[in-house]
This record gives C-alpha cells, structure tokens and sequence, in this order.
C-alpha cells in the first residue's frame, strides 16, 4: 500500500492500532525487462478465453486470501530463507502455484486488489492508485479508493450477486459500500490519530462486527480480521470470500523485506491461514472449497527518496508562498513510492506536458539518477495506467518518490522505512503470489510467471462464473479441468502490428 509516510495511516478495520501504510521500493536494473516480454507474458498455448457464459455452481465455495506484499519466494523457497510456514507448504505439495504473479502499474494495493478481482488493468477499472489525486492547492485529505462505487467494470463479487451466490470481504479494498452481504471493508479517517475502526464499523453489514466482538473478544490488525474470516465462514458459508491480512507489509515497508521482523510477521500470517482452512472444516463446506493464495506486489530495499515537487516548484509550475504553501499550480506529483505520475492542471496544456517531460528527462540522464525511465502517454496507455497521467517516472533503485514541496530534491529515506513498492511489475522484486488449494486445484501443477489479469477469470471459472469485460485469461493449466470452462474461437490480441512490447498481452 501507497500512503505517506509522516502523514498516512491506514486503519485495520476494527484494529484499534495504527499502521503505516507506505510504500517505498526500489529496484535493481532490470530495465531492459520494461521493454522485454516479460511485461507482456503470453498463454495462449496454456489459457482459454472464458466463454460468455456459464453456470453458477452453487455448491461451490472460493476463499481468496491476499496476504499484501508477500513474494513468491516466500513459498517457493522458503527454507532457504529460514520461513517455517506450514499451511504453505502443505498447500504447495497438495495443491497448485505459479512461480511468480506480474501485476500491474503502479504496483500498489488498491490497483492491484481490484485486477484481483475484475481481472483488468487500472486504466479499465478505475483505481488506478491508492490515493486519490488532490491538487496541491486543496486540503490534503489523504483519501483513498475506499468505495466501491468507483470501480468501473464487473468484479467477482458482483458477478456472484447477479448469479444468486453469497458473499463475503474481510478488510478488502475498495468494498465500502459494496453490495457485499458479509462486509467488514478497508476503510479509515485518516485526520484521526491514532487510527480507529470507527469508519469501518460505519461500513460493515450492521451488526457483523459486534457479533464477532461477542464471540471472540477485542482484536487488533490481522488477528481481528482473522476472527471475522471465521465467523463469516461458519456463520453463513458463503460461496465467495474476500480476505486481505495486512501485517506483513507493514513489517516489510520498516524493517525490510526477508529482515528477521519479517519472517516472524509471515510465520503469523501463515497460523491465519491455516485458521481460515479450519474454519471451512469446521462449518462442513472445506471438500467443496478452493482457496487462492494471492498477493497484490512484492518489495524492495530503499534508502533515498526524491522529491519531483520540489523539482516542479523551481521551474515554477507550482507556485509557493512564504510559507511554502502552493497557491498555484500546472504541473504536480502524484506519488506510488516506486513510480510516480505528474499531472496537469490543464490536460489539454501541451506545452506543459513538454516542459516536464524535458525536465524529468534530463534528470533521468543524470549519473546516479534518482529517476530510471521517463514514460509518456502512449506507453502508459499500453501498460493501462493511470489515464489521467501526463507522464510517469520509474525510480532509479535504491529510490522511491515523496510528495514534499520544499527542501531538498534527494533526502534520506525515512527513518524505519527499508522496503516499498510501486514499481514497474516486469521487475523481479515486484513479483506477487499465486497458490491454488483445495477442490478445483490441479494438484502438482506448477506455472511460470502468470498473469494478474488472469486470476479473477480463474476465480470466475471455479464458481461458474461470467466476467465479459476480462482481459485476462482462465488458468487452465492450475485448476482441474471440470472447472476449466468450454473454448471458444481466440479473440484477436489486443496489440499493434510489431506493437511495443510494454504492452500486456491479453483477449480483447
């Protein structure tokens, strides 16, 4: 998750603590993978376009749990890192995984959590960041994309809805106020400090969050949303289950990630897990239940920040006073840790848009540059980020982008802050998670680097499910074939002739 760092606080729910939602990575090389096939991974010989309908399996039930920020390593190579995960491995050796997930752009949670479950890219469902963009001239909330309204295609909990299923969302982003019957949404006031679960009670179903209190007590951070997951589970069975645990990205934002605080973190989340499963022994449901393993991007070692604003208020496309208060403003940042986008006050502003690109440019030519790559439009729109963007820039590793408006254009990194992400989702520290275990896992299977496009598609498949706006792909070669739906006729790609690489390769 994005958020500032001095500032930002993201409330767990009915967590009582706060927690320090930034995100501030980066990455090594690798540049040549941001113009390579690895930003456009193709399945066309494993994958089959899900057909425009099907039948919802109502006896069916798909528990989806994000662990955010977990790389892949951390089952695939676990004992080489010293992780003890138990329910991991049991459902690596009894189920089925990819290698490694590429997400999206940027690679932060609340765009990212939403391809999970509509299986499109930013651009196509509209949270294309964490936070929402506010001019540097107007209070600064610090709002994110808590409400569900915002969402622009089908997700999987709506299609469930329309199919007559139920469903729950334990702390999931961007569910507030969704048409969820079991909902206990990722929502918080960030002018309170310290954080409170008020704003997320506020949002729950009514009287969801008291029941769970009356069963189970007071709970803070993933301890609590674990309690919910199991209520939720054997309270009413639901055929669709959203979790995400949270805890391990704080760690890995201020400790690091793989740092001994971090293995601790994970070896938790993995008891979490493994509660979950019991959960749905215990309510009689778990031979019908398949359960993904997901998370939203991986992380990396930072220890420099740069300030694009402060960049901008010296070429006089923010204008400050003496106070160092903007008043006015044409050209602005708006930061994901690892990438950043700059936006104009004037869209249409072309001379602008030239005048940042030039200056961003030129500092990306730099030695030791903070910035890598300077993307323009046309290659954003390939990549399906944030439309309104006028460019965006990648940071150098070691790097990530803060939103200050005066000091220093380079400063140290924040204290306790060691990890972030947001960068492009080619590179190999951005890499998310992908784990298949239960009924409709193809036990033993293993895949390369999937897609995250392709996992709502999946999750669609396994309950019957249609998603017509996916850009994704179903993964046949993961889940058992029953659940793999009819073939029809390949759609066209979605490419040029001889089209940049940077662009995903997906179904129309």
């Amino acid at each position: 998750m994005v958020r500032n760092r001095n500032s930002w606080r993201r409330g767990g729910g009915a967590t009582a603590g706060t927690r320090s939602l930034a995100l501030k990575i980066s990455v090594l090389a690798l540049a040549a993978l941001m113009f390579s096939p690895a930003m456009s991974l193709s399945y066309s010989g494993s994958q089959q376009a899900q057909p425009p309908a099907q039948s919802p399996r109502r006896d069916a039930h798909l528990i989806m749990i994000s662990i955010d920020g977990m790389p892949p390593d951390y089952y695939t190579n676990a004992a080489a890192i010293g992780l003890k995960v138990p329910t991991l491995m049991t459902m690596k050796l009894g189920g089925a995984y990819a290698d490694g997930v590429e997400g999206v752009y940027p690679a932060v949670t609340y765009p990212a959590h939403t391809t999970l479950v509509t299986g499109v890219l930013p651009a196509t469902h509209g949270i294309v960041q964490n936070r929402i963009f506010e001019p540097p001239t107007e209070p600064q909330t610090r709002s994110w994309y808590w409400f569900t309204k915002a969402i622009k295609v089908d997700t999987l909990w709506t299609a469930a809805k329309k199919a007559g299923l139920s469903v729950g969302a334990v702390g999931w982003p961007v569910t507030a106020g969704a048409g969820i019957d079991y909902n206990f949404p990722e929502i918080w006031d960030p002018a309170e400090q310290p954080i409170t679960p008020k704003r997320a009670i506020e949002n729950s179903t009514p009287g969801l969050v008291e029941k769970v209190i009356a069963g189970r007590g007071t709970a803070r951070g993933d301890e609590f949303r674990t309690n919910v997951a199991e209520y939720i589970i054997k309270s009413y069975k639901p055929n669709l289950l959203l979790v995400h645990l949270i805890e391990l990205d704080d760690t890995h934002h201020h400790a690091g990630p793989r740092s001994p605080q971090a293995i601790e973190v994970m070896e938790k989340e993995d008891g979490y897990i493994g509660r979950i499963l019991q959960a749905a022994r215990d309510a009689g449901i778990f031979d019908s239940t398949t359960v993904l393993v997901v998370s939203d991007h991986g992380f990396a070692s930072v220890s420099k920040k740069f300030e694009p604003n402060v960049v901008l208020a010296r070429a006089k496309l923010i204008t400050l006073d003496s106070a160092g208060k903007a008043i006015s403003w044409k050209a602005a940042a708006w930061d994901a840790d690892g990438s950043c986008a700059i936006m104009l006050h004037d869209p249409a502003d072309k001379e602008t848009a030239k005048q940042v690109t030039d200056i961003f440019t030129k500092i990306a030519g730099r030695d030791n540059a903070p910035i890598s790559l300077v993307f323009e439009r046309k290659q954003l729109d390939r990549m399906g980020a944030i439309p309104q963007a006028a460019i965006m820039l990648e940071a150098s590793p070691g790097f990530y982008f803060d939103d200050a408006l005066t000091g220093a254009e380079i400063k140290d990194a924040d204290k306790n802050y060691r990890g972030t992400h947001g960068y492009l989702p080619s590179k190999l520290e951005m890499r998310s998670s992908l784990m298949v275990y239960g009924e409709a896992a193809r036990v033993g299977a293993r895949s390369g680097v999937a897609r995250m496009i392709d996992i709502a598609p999946t999750g669609a498949a396994i309950l019957g499910l249609d998603l017509p706006r996916a850009q994704g792909l179903v993964l046949t070669g993961l889940i058992k074939q029953q659940y793999v739906p009819a073939p029809q006729p390949d759609k066209k790609r979605n490419r040029k002739k001889g089209g940049d690489s940077l662009k995903p390769s997906f179904h129309d």
